[in-house]
Parts: C-alpha cells; sequence; structure tokens
C-alpha cells in the first residue's frame, strides 16, 4: 500500500470522531410521550432560554424533527398542523394536505 491509499482512511475517520465532537446547537427538546388528547398529541410551549419565560403563541411540533409552530390568532385548545409533515404529491408537485400531522395546541 502506497501512503496515499493508507492515508485517506486515516483522515476519513479523524474527521468522523472529531466532527461528533463539534460543539452543534441542538433542537429544542420534547418528550418522546407527549400528553394525548383526544387522539391527538399536544405541543409544548416554547420558552425563552435566557429569562425562562413563555413565547406566547409559540409552540413545540411533538412530531419530528420538532420544528418551532407559530400559532398566532389560535386559541388554547384548537388543532393545528405541523407544515413540515405534509407530503408532496408526485403527480403534481403540490403539497398533500391530506398527509399533514395534526397536534392539540395546550
Amino acid at each position: 500500500m502506497t501512503k496515499k491509499t493508507c492515508l485517506t482512511p486515516i483522515i476519513a475517520a479523524s474527521a468522523a470522531i472529531f466532527s461528533s465532537c463539534a460543539n452543534t446547537p441542538s433542537k429544542p427538546t420534547v418528550a418522546s410521550t407527549s400528553p394525548i388528547v383526544d387522539g391527538y398529541p399536544v405541543a409544548k410551549q416554547m420558552i425563552n432560554p435566557t429569562t425562562g419565560a413563555v413565547i406566547k403563541d409559540h409552540y413545540i411540533s411533538p412530531f419530528l424533527p420538532h420544528n418551532p409552530i407559530v400559532a398566532k390568532g389560535f386559541k388554547s385548545g384548537q388543532l393545528a398542523g405541523d407544515p413540515s409533515t405534509v407530503q408532496t404529491d408526485p403527480k403534481t408537485g403540490k403539497p398533500n394536505k391530506d398527509t399533514i400531522k395534526v397536534f392539540r395546541l395546550p
């Protein structure tokens, strides 16, 4: 084996190890088992990490990847959808609204 063929896997392995140690910002965490009310999981309210105060009309989706959702104009207990869960219809290329995952606001 030449130096080049030996070094390439070593460099790749080193890069993979060190990249996993990088200080990457984490997504907001949500309990894996969100409470379920009337068959719908309940979103979590977003909290400002510096003040600890609840952010009005901002929630964290109970569905992966737990995206933040702004639900301005909605009331507590209403149903809302996570737009990141909508699947695209392969025939039309448009979002299929029947595939959106729905949750309840706290």
